[in-house]
């Protein structure tokens, strides 16, 4: 599953049209008579179609022209995704036997970036890398000059992967005038108005059976959460009132946890336009702006009011999700997909379907409604190919298949007649494939891999509005949840805030891991803070410490490139 705080809350969508549990195009096999598949391997019928495509005709796309077996070693930069890691899928069956590519993905057994630091400077690199593109560590790699340039490897090897490449993306991801990376989860323009509502904030949900023994009543304002919390836990004493998912402002951003902007873009729904000062010529902190700083203010009310567990501090994600999958929060945040796909169906088995959970609608906070900043996504991680690699040549024709419809297709569906048909011309898995999906995903993920095998996932109206039809229709909570949520979204693309934390090998980028590091210090000290007061003096003493390390100079940085952004985009 995919567990990123890509930098603003649009990111979190990341995710909620692409994948399932985590979730998420013209196949060329031959249609069986109708079954589904009873097997993790592709049919006859797809094998003997990549067997075929291994000849040397001129017009095939250059990934066709060679399907003998090579592997290819890939560090995938997140040592939660175990469902990534190739074994016996039926998706990554699929890409051996029309590509003859396997790939060797490994994760960090430790910290990611202690993993990741390590292998740069003993050079010591796999040949591929996935990477959050604007990761510090993506400068390193480019300036050392220890990786290709995508551009240099499509002239040589693969020209015709050229005109797959969306010109916008291109021009966006460009350092230098050169692309180094492509970038999975980039989104067109056309995203905003196809396939699943966008939810870009991490929703909050409510017990069912403790929603209705407190009476169902309205929860549309902070103060209406706060009472129900109040009554859950009255009727409720043995469960936790609120869950939210782990803090780590490093790993997460400066909301700190995922959960938080749920209540940020209440409490802040005009955030992101505040953050900028034209006139100052700086993009502020988040942390100075008093709406979300108000947020985590809430959070110290719930505590002070015992509400709120203060162990959630301290929590690992695996740690929290145990407990939900107990149903033992009263009120409890996570991904929407995971949610509907993931924890209600084994809580419904476990403890019965009214402990599942019911999303509650956005919150009202000082009179304001909440926004929601929503856009098509720029990027998650970038596909590096490394000076280390073995064939580049190979690799590269293997990005070009997995790019194409033809990939997209086998990554998230398989085989046509055999794990998806046609229908209306959109792919639709077959239905007992489809319903391991929705109710059993883990078995879904360890048989049939779809959407983890290549991860190259791009934007594609086909599938996008195959997800939307799907979810409608098979998922109906959990598509009218994300109508409801969707209301509050506006577009903010045009606001230019994409990637704006400086270089990490930078003066500001030192000063501002300085701040992430004070910022995430300061969070329990606001959130377990005995009074106003105490929790005034803990921001006023952060904010000091802040600017004695040179804050406004990263300030300074960030208001660069956010207008270089906005010029990326054509929009200066």
């Amino acid at each position: 599953m995919i567990r990123k705080g890509i930098q603003t809350g649009a990111a979190a969508v990341l995710f909620a049209a692409m994948l399932a549990g985590c979730s998420s195009n013209n196949n060329n096999a031959t249609p069986s008579a109708g079954g589904s598949a009873s097997t993790s391997a592709p049919s006859a019928a797809a094998s003997a179609s990549a067997s075929a495509s291994g000849s040397s005709d001129a017009s095939q796309p250059a990934w066709k022209k060679d399907t003998s077996p090579f592997t290819f070693t890939q560090y995938f930069y997140g040592n939660w995704a175990s469902n990534y890691l190739w074994k016996d899928q039926f998706a990554m069956n699929l890409v051996k036997q029309k590509t003859g590519i396997t790939i060797d993905r490994k994760l960090a057994t430790g910290s990611d970036d202690d993993y990741l630091n390590t292998m740069i400077a003993a050079g010591d690199l796999p040949d591929t890398i996935m990477l959050d593109w604007n990761n510090p560590a993506v400068t390193k790699l480019i300036q050392n000059g220890m990786v290709y340039s995508i551009d240099e490897l499509v002239d040589k090897y693969a020209p015709e992967f050229k005109s797959q490449l969306d010109p916008d993306m291109v021009k966006y991801h460009s350092v230098d005038g050169k692309l180094w990376y492509l970038p999975n989860l980039y989104e067109t323009e056309d995203r905003l108005t196809s396939g699943v509502p966008i939810v870009p904030i991490r929703p909050w949900f409510i017990r069912s059976d403790i929603y209705k023994a407190i009476g169902s009543p309205k929860i549309e304002t902070t103060d209406d959460l706060m009472n129900a919390l109040k009554a859950a836990k009255e009727k409720f004493p043995d469960v936790s009132p609120v869950g939210l998912e782990f803090f780590d402002v490093a790993q997460n951003g400066f909301h700190g946890s995922n959960s938080m902007d749920y209540l940020i873009y209440s409490f802040s729904p005009h955030l992101l336009e505040e953050q900028v000062k034209d006139d100052q010529q700086i993009v502020e902190y988040p942390m100075r702006n008093k709406g979300f700083i108000d947020a985590f203010r809430y959070l110290n009310q719930l505590f002070r009011g015992g509400l709120l567990d203060s162990q959630l501090l301290i929590y690992k994600q695996e740690q929290y999700e145990e407990k939900l999958y107990g149903g033992q929060y009263a009120v409890a945040s996570q991904f929407m997909t995971n949610m509907y796909t993931m924890f209600n169906p084994k809580i419904q088995t476990a403890l019965g379907k009214d402990k599942t959970y019911t999303v509650l609608d956005g919150l009202k906070a000082n009179g304001q409604d909440p926004r929601y900043p929503a856009s098509r996504l720029m990027g998650w991680q970038g596909f590096f190919i490394t000076k280390n690699a073995k064939n580049p040549e190979r690799i590269i024709k293997f990005a070009e298949y997995a790019w194409s419809d033809e990939g997209q297709l086998d990554m998230r569906y398989g085989t046509e007649g055999e794990t998806y048909d046609m229908v209306d011309g959109l792919p639709k898995l077959k239905t007992d494939i489809l319903n391991m999906k929705l109710n059993d995903n883990a078995t879904f993920n360890s048989k049939y891999g779809f959407d983890d095998s290549t991860l190259l996932w791009r934007a594609g109206k086909q599938w996008d509005d195959a997800a939307a039809r799907d979810l409608k229709e098979s998922q109906p909570e959990q598509y009218d949840a994300s109508v409801l949520l969707s209301k509050y979204d506006y577009d903010s693309y045009s606001l230019g805030m994409e990637n704006l934390e400086p270089d990490g090998s930078s003066q500001e980028g030192t000063i501002n891991t300085k701040v992430k590091d004070l910022w995430n210090k300061t969070i329990p000290k606001l959130v377990m803070a005995k009074s106003d007061d105490e929790f005034n003096a803990a921001y006023d003493a952060f904010v000091k410490q802040m600017d004695q390390v040179g804050a406004q100079k990263v300030e300074k940085v960030m208001y660069q490139r956010h207008m270089a952004d906005l010029q990326k985009k054509g929009l200066k």
